[in-house]
């Protein structure tokens, strides 16, 4: 056998090449400094401004050369700021046009007028990072194949889990896995409003007033805690994890307003914690049950100790097997963080005159009906306090196929003779305990059907 030396098996001699001689990249002008617009100066905007600002060294050694902010896009020209008046613009239109700026970042949520500016921009050659949720749920394919088309990037990392990095791993590192199952707690008022409730016994509307007080919750809270938010989050990890476009419209969804603290008792009594859920499970190759709703959690699950304003997404995949990611997943600082990595990946991909990075989704993916769910449920009965009560509603149950597996029950008024039933079920489909619902609605014996809950099993 040959012996392998520096001449190598045969030709001539290797000559070592000198670092200190290789040519240095001789970057195009335009970007020598990477000129950055901003649309949206509210609480991520301004976040992400601050941390180019504090972090400017640190951000130019990792992108190779200096990152600026030159033009800022904003709704009311009158507000009182600090930075320079002429830095501003009401004109956003100016800002996707304007050809010495290299890169936007998008800030401004929403559909309208989020999604032209951010199709302009990369119509006009710009790349683009995005911390817009509504928006990549809704338009993520179309604008990712146009970046993509054109060699551009579009980046979205701080639209799911503020500063946890979600996206990129599910785009890159877990790409190899088939996702067997994914669940997240992917809205931190939700996730406060129930903790809140578990530790302290509170009710809701108590708990949601003291986070709007906070700046947990906004004035309208209804995007976060009857599901919207979360809804918009498991679509984009549920698109990138398939590969295909997951309709919002095919998004099951419920909120927590029905949650009352006689619920979180008896999830605790019975071993469980309540969560409000993301959760997306492939039903064939090319159908996905993705569904958003409060879930009584084993205690003993990961995701069960993820409290107050937290996130988490827990997947299971094929080869890795589980894993969980969390952290702080909205505000200023954590958003700002994922915005601001998302533009150095941007600014790498420039000074080495690099195709866009935009991985696409294909188009609409077939989503699967709820009432398909096969799982256990939680139920809670108001029922009159007289013999043979029981016997009645678990012959009601079993007539649509569902089975009793624990119970709980107290009197409630010894005077009115009424008492108060929690059942666990056993592994049903959702059709049918649906209908044996409605039955248990019809009967005299049953005051009031308080509540029922999926549970995770």
């Amino acid at each position: 056998m040959s012996e392998v030396t520096s001449k190598g098996l045969s030709g001539p001699a290797f000559k070592p090449v000198d670092p200190m001689a290789i040519p240095k990249m001789d970057f195009p002008s335009k970007t020598r400094i990477l000129r950055v617009g901003i649309l949206g100066f509210g609480t991520v905007g301004s976040g992400v401004y601050r941390m180019l600002l504090d972090n400017r060294d640190a951000v130019s050694q990792k992108i190779g050369f200096s990152a600026e902010v030159v033009r800022i896009g904003i709704k009311n020209r009158d507000k009182p700021r600090e930075l320079p008046a002429d830095l501003f613009t009401t004109d956003l239109d100016s800002i996707v046009d304007d050809p010495q700026i290299d890169v936007i970042l998008e800030l401004i949520g929403g559909v309208d007028p989020a999604g032209a500016l951010v199709e302009r921009a990369l119509k006009n050659g710009k790349s683009v990072v995005t911390a817009n949720k509504e928006l990549m749920a809704k338009e993520g394919s179309r604008l990712v194949h146009l970046a993509k088309d054109r060699g551009l990037d579009l980046h979205y990392e701080a639209a799911v889990g503020g500063g946890i990095p979600v996206i990129q791993p599910l785009k890159h590192q877990l790409a190899g896995n088939d996702v067997l199952k994914m669940m997240g707690i992917l809205n931190g008022t939700t996730n406060y409003i129930l903790t809140k409730m578990t530790e302290e016994g509170a009710d809701f509307n108590d708990v949601l007033v003291e986070a709007q007080a906070k700046g947990y919750a906004e004035a309208d809270p209804t995007n976060d805690v009857d599901g919207f938010d979360t809804s918009y989050k498991i679509a984009i990890l549920a698109s990138i994890a398939f590969g295909r476009q997951v309709p919002v419209a095919g998004i099951y969804r419920e909120g927590i307003r029905k949650i009352g603290r006689e619920d979180i008792h008896y999830a605790g009594v019975l071993g469980y914690v309540i969560k409000l859920l993301g959760v997306v499970q492939p039903i064939e190759k090319d159908r996905l049950l993705v569904r958003v709703h409060p879930t009584l959690l084993p205690k003993n699950h990961q995701l069960a100790s993820v409290s107050g304003v937290y996130n988490a997404l827990w997947v299971h995949g094929d080869f890795v097997g589980d894993l969980m990611f969390s952290g702080r997943g909205a505000g200023s600082d954590p958003t700002a963080s994922a915005v601001v990595g998302d533009l150095i990946d941007v600014g790498r991909n420039l000074a080495i005159g690099g195709q866009g990075s935009a991985i696409p989704w294909e188009q609409s993916i077939e989503t699967e009906p709820i009432e398909s769910l096969e799982t256990e449920y939680y139920l809670r009965l108001i029922v009159q306090d007289r013999p043979k009560v029981l016997g009645q509603i678990a012959m009601i149950l079993g007539e649509d196929n569902v089975s009793l597996a624990a119970m709980e029950m107290r009197v409630l008024d010894p005077e009115a003779k009424l008492g108060e039933i929690v059942f666990l079920t056993h592994r049903c489909k959702e059709g049918d305990f649906r209908r044996a619902i409605a039955e248990i609605e019809k009967s005299d014996i049953v005051e009031k059907v308080c509540s029922w809950i999926r549970v995770e099993c």
